[in-house]
């Protein structure tokens, strides 16, 4: 279950209201901060990685890996959708008439 989806909830049951662009701002600083963060620090780490090796390849494999692993984590964390439409459709099971 998603954090947005959390807050609701206990908003909902504190009697509060939770605003949804305010949650959906709220999301989005946090996947951009993801981002940001994974390239800041793979990047700092394949600079250093640079300096102390005398090479000159590592920064950029750190930004591309840092740019993975970030959208990695956004996936697993923020890509979970709940599905309300599965539950509230009737399912339908062919019968002999059926043709």
């Amino acid at each position: 279950m998603s954090i947005a989806m959390k807050q609701r909830r206990r908003a909902e049951e504190e009697g509060g209201q939770v605003h949804s662009h305010a949650v959906g701002m709220n999301e989005g600083l946090r996947v951009l901060s993801y981002l940001i963060a994974g390239v800041a620090l793979y990047g700092a780490l394949g600079w250093l990685a640079d300096r102390l090796l005398g090479t000159g390849f590592w920064l950029p494999v750190g930004i591309v890996l840092g740019a993975a692993s970030a959208a990695y984590t956004i996936i697993r964390r923020f890509g979970q959708v709940e599905d309300s439409t599965a539950q509230s459709l009737p399912t339908t099971t062919t019968g002999e008439g059926a043709r």
